[in-house]
C-alpha cells in the first residue's frame, strides 16, 4: 500500500508537445477506452450493493514483519506504520532483499480457503490480493520474460513450486461464493526500466519506460484471462507526473474491458484519491466527512496500523471499531475494504481473525441495514450514531438508525419529516417501539437498555422517500434560548483526516485529528427567538446576546490560536490551552456574539495557529444567552 504522504499535490497531469503544453487526454474517465462509461451502473450494482470486503497484503515483506534484517531477534525495528515499505524504510538493495526474504516465505498449502472462510464469516461479500505490491514480486506464475528469469532478483514469481498463489486464491474465494479482486501495484523498486516514482534506487542507464509499461500490462492482462472470472482490478497509485496516458492506460483498459466485460477499476491510474476517472474513488485509512451524491467510493483501512503483517505493530481495532467505521462509511454511500496481513505462512492474525468473526456474528443480526442500503437523508443526527435507508418494494423506506452509544435522554429525536410513518421497532428483537411527532420533530421512545452492546439498530418505516425538513434537521434552539451543538452534528472542512471520533465511556464523541490550518469546523444551528420578544400594544423582537462556550480537550504539547466567526462579521480570536490531555475536556467561554436574525445561523471555528502536537479535540459548542 503507498504512502500518501509522499503524493504530489493534485494537479491537471500535462504532457508537452512541440514546446507548448497540453492536457493529458487520458487524464479522464477511464482514459477515454469505450465500454467502462456505457456500463458503469450496472457494473458496480453488486458493488454498491455488498459494502464490505477484505484487502489482503501479503509478499515478501511478511517475514520480515518491520524488522532488518528479517527477523525479530537480530534485525533493526522500524516503527513505521506502513510495514510492506519495509524495504524503503531500511533502504534495501536486490538481490540481498529477495536473498533474506525468499527462503522465510513459505506459504502453507490452504492458505488461502483460511482467508475466503474468514471473509465468509465476517460478512464480506468480496476480497482484493496484492497480486504484486512495490517491492516487484509477483504472487502469481508470471509469464513475462523478466519475471521468468532476470540478472536482479533472479525471477519475481514466488510462489512454492508446483503452485501458484493467485489461481489458490482466486478458487477458494469463488468456492466461498464471493467476489475476486486484484490489486496490482504501478510502482515497481526491482524492474530496472520502471519510472521513478517513489522509488529510491537507480533504473538502468537509458531506460526505456515503454519497456516496463509493456511488462505491467502483460502482467495485468494474464490475470484477467488465466485466472477466470475476476470482478475487480484494483491499482496503485499514479502522481501527478505519472499517471494517465504514461501507464497508457486507454490501451490497457479497452484490452480489460474486452476481456472481463464485468470487471470495475478504482481511481488510481489518475492522481489524487479523490478523483472521478475510475469506477469509485479510494480514501486510504481516512473516512471522508460526509457522503458524496451520485458517487462510489470505498475507503481501505486496517485492523492494526499496516497493510503488511508487523510483528510489533498491535494496535489492535476492536469490534465495535470495525463496526462503528463500517457503518459511518455505509451511511455515506460508501464501501469498506479492510486489510489483513498474514504472516510468512500465509496466517490471519488471530487478533485479526477475531475481531473479524465477531463482525460478521453483528451483521448476521442487523445486516439488513448494511447491505444493499443507501446513504442517509439527514444532513445531521441528534444523537451518537449515524443512519442507513432501504427501499422496499411497496415503496416504503425503512431507516435504520445505528446507536454507537445509548442516548441517555432514552429517546431518538428527529427532525420533521413530511411522509406517513409506519411504524418503529428494534431491529434485532422486533420489539415494537412508540413513535410521536409534533412541530418540533419525529420522537422514538427507546427501551431502557440496548439489545446489543456493541452498536444497537432502531428502524423506522416511512411511506414512500423520506422527505426531511432540513431546516429542522439541524440542532435547534431551546426554550431557554440556549444552543448546543455536540459534534456529530458540526461540518468538518480541509485536508483529509480531520474526523469526528465516537463517545467512548466517559469521553464524549470529539472533532479530533486537527493538525493542520486549513482544516475548520462549520457549527450550523436553527434560531427561533435570537432575542427577548416584548408585548404591549405591539410586538417587539430584540436582538440576543450569547456568550460562546466550547467544550475541548488539548495534549500538554497541544492547542493554538483560533479564529471564530459568525454573522454580521462578528469575529472572536483568542488561545485554546492545553487541557492536560486529549481526553480531559473542560468548558471555556471564548467571547460573546449578538443574533439578530432567526433561521439557520452559522459559525465557523479555524486554527490560525497549531502547537506541535496538533490543535484540539472539540466535543461541543454552547451558546447561552446573557439577555
Amino acid at each position: 500500500m503507498s504512502v500518501k504522504r509522499a503524493l504530489a499535490v493534485a494537479v491537471a497531469a500535462q504532457m508537452v508537445v512541440g514546446g507548448i503544453a497540453q492536457a493529458d487526454p487520458e487524464v479522464s474517465p477511464y482514459a477515454g477506452a469505450a465500454g467502462w462509461k456505457e456500463t458503469k451502473q450496472e457494473r458496480l450494482q453488486w458493488f454498491k450493493d455488498a459494502k464490505f470486503g477484505m484487502f489482503i497484503h501479503w509478499g515478501l515483506y511478511a517475514p520480515a514483519g518491520g524488522y532488518w534484517p528479517p527477523t525479530q531477534e537480530t534485525g533493526k525495528k522500524y516503527p513505521q506504520h506502513y510495514s510492506e515499505w519495509i524495504r524503503f524504510w531500511a533502504n534495501v538493495s536486490e538481490p540481498e532483499y529477495g536473498s533474506l526474504t525468499k527462503p522465510l516465505f513459505q506459504p502453507d498449502p490452504g492458505c488461502t480457503d483460511e482467508w475466503a472462510q474468514l471473509a465468509k464469516d465476517a460478512g464480506m461479500k468480496y476480497t482484493v490480493l496484492t497480486t504484486k505490491h512495490h517491492d516487484g514480486y509477483t504472487l502469481f506464475n508470471s509469464n513475462a520474460p523478466y519475471s521468468l528469469k532476470n540478472d536482479i532478483t533472479g525471477s519475481t514469481n514466488i510462489s512454492p513450486d508446483g503452485r501458484d498463489l493467485v489461481a489458490e486464491y482466486a478458487q477458494s474465494v469463488r468456492d466461498a461464493g464471493l467476489k475476486v479482486g486484484f490489486y496490482y501495484s504501478l510502482i515497481d523498486w526491482q524492474h530496472p526500466h520502471a519510472l521513478p516514482h517513489s522509488r529510491k534506487w537507480p533504473i538502468a542507464d537509458g531506460a526505456d519506460h515503454g519497456k516496463y509499461v509493456d511488462y505491467m500490462h502483460q502482467h495485468m492482462v494474464q490475470l484477467f484471462s488465466d485466472y477466470g472470472r475476476s470482478d475487480l482490478m484494483w491499482v496503485d497509485y499514479s502522481s501527478a507526473q505519472h499517471q494517465g496516458s504514461v501507464w497508457k492506460t486507454n490501451k490497457l483498459l479497452t484490452k480489460l474491458h474486452e476481456l472481463q466485460p464485468q470487471a470495475l477499476v478504482n481511481n488510481r491510474f489518475w492522481n489524487g484519491l479523490e478523483n472521478s476517472h475510475g469506477d469509485f474513488f479510494t480514501p486510504e485509512k481516512y473516512i471522508p466527512a460526509s457522503g458524496y451524491p451520485g458517487r462510489v467510493f470505498e475507503v481501505c483501512h486496517t485492523m492494526n496500523e499496516s497493510f503488511g503483517y508487523s510483528h510489533h505493530d498491535t494496535k489492535w481495532k476492536s469490534t465495535k471499531d470495525v463496526v462503528e467505521m463500517l457503518v459511518d462509511i455505509v451511511s455515506k454511500g460508501g464501501n469498506l475494504l479492510l486489510n489483513v496481513g498474514p504472516d510468512p505462512k500465509g496466517h490471519i492474525p488471530d487478533e485479526s481473525a477475531r475481531v473479524l468473526r465477531e463482525t460478521g456474528q453483528w451483521l448476521e443480526v442487523y445486516g439488513d441495514a448494511i447491505y444493499g442500503t443507501d446513504a442517509t437523508p439527514f444532513a445531521k443526527l441528534s444523537f451518537d450514531g449515524r443512519c442507513t435507508r432501504k427501499v422496499r418494494e411497496d415503496g416504503s423506506t425503512d431507516l435504520f438508525f445505528h446507536l454507537f452509544s445509548w442516548p441517555e435522554e432514552g429517546k431518538i429525536v428527529l427532525p420533521v419529516l413530511d411522509n406517513e410513518l409506519v411504524g418503529a421497532r428494534m431491529l434485532a428483537s422486533g420489539k415494537a417501539l412508540n413513535v410521536t411527532t409534533s412541530d418540533a420533530g419525529v420522537v422514538i421512545d427507546l427501551p431502557e437498555s440496548a439489545e446489543n452492546a456493541v452498536c444497537d439498530v432502531v428502524v423506522l418505516r416511512v411511506m414512500g422517500e423520506p422527505k426531511v425538513n432540513e431546516l429542522l434537521s439541524l440542532p435547534q434552539q431551546q426554550a431557554d434560548r440556549s444552543v448546543v451543538v455536540q459534534a456529530a452534528a458540526m461540518k468538518l472542512h480541509g485536508t483529509k483526516g480531520l474526523r469526528v471520533t465516537p463517545a467512548s465511556g466517559e469521553v464524549p464523541a470529539h472533532v479530533s485529528y486537527w493538525l493542520r490550518t486549513d482544516q475548520s469546523v462549520e457549527i450550523a444551528f436553527n434560531v427561533t427567538q435570537p432575542g427577548q420578544v416584548h408585548a404591549g400594544g405591539q410586538v417587539t423582537r430584540q436582538p440576543g446576546r450569547y456568550a460562546v462556550w466550547l467544550r475541548y480537550a488539548a495534549d500538554p504539547r497541544g492547542g493554538g490560536e483560533f479564529a471564530l466567526e459568525t454573522v454580521g462579521d462578528q469575529k472572536l480570536e483568542g488561545e485554546l490551552k492545553p487541557t492536560g490531555g486529549w481526553q480531559k475536556f473542560t468548558d471555556l467561554k471564548v467571547g460573546e456574539i449578538t443574533l439578530t436574525d432567526a433561521g439557520e445561523t452559522s459559525i465557523k471555528l479555524k486554527a490560525t495557529a497549531i502547537a506541535k502536537a496538533g490543535f484540539i479535540n472539540l466535543a461541543s459548542l454552547k451558546l447561552v444567552p446573557l439577555d
